[in-house]
């Protein structure tokens, strides 16, 4: 599977890619945050993600959108649990070189983070990473804007009948 890793934006300090379906909490979600230079000030660590996520997704189920915390961000203030976290490493292609990178899992969650070029990325997956990851630098979401698009408005029919 292979993930974007954005080239930049004049005016944006990260942005966030999702592969999969949020809703779908049983199933797998990879989000990718590449944030620019800048834009990486209040990171939080990658334990704090992963609970993010686990607490994001047991508020989907519930159908609770409101206690959504924000996978990448750093306010609200989460309680990461003190143990439970595995470290390992893996090769990732990153813009067609391979990587050694620090994977950190628990439960069915993975999260990881590397800096290429100016840009640091983050990616979490609900269900774990695909067994060969790859990023990829592209210029243009266009691509990815209009599957988006698809995708939500299959959705919105969906929901009117």
């Amino acid at each position: 599977m292979a993930m974007s890793l954005i080239a930049g934006f004049s005016r944006c300090t990260e942005v966030v890619l999702c592969y999969g379906r949020p809703l779908h909490t049983a199933g797998p979600l990879t989000e990718v945050e590449t944030c620019f230079p800048g834009g990486e000030a209040d990171q939080p660590a990658l334990q704090e993600t992963i609970t993010r996520a686990e607490l994001r997704d047991q508020a989907w189920a519930r159908e609770d959108w409101e206690s959504d915390p924000g996978v990448f961000a750093s306010v609200p203030e989460v309680r990461v649990p003190a143990e439970g976290f595995e470290r390992r490493e893996r090769l990732v292609v990153v813009a067609g070189q391979e990587h050694r990178v620090p994977v950190i899992s628990r439960g069915s969650y993975e999260a990881l983070r590397f800096d290429h070029d100016s840009k640091c990325v983050t990616a979490v997956a609900r269900t774990g990473f695909p067994e060969r990851l790859r990023f990829d630098v592209v210029e243009d979401l266009e691509p990815y804007l209009a599957e988006h698009r698809r995708f939500i408005l299959s959705w919105l029919r969906f929901w009117e009948g």
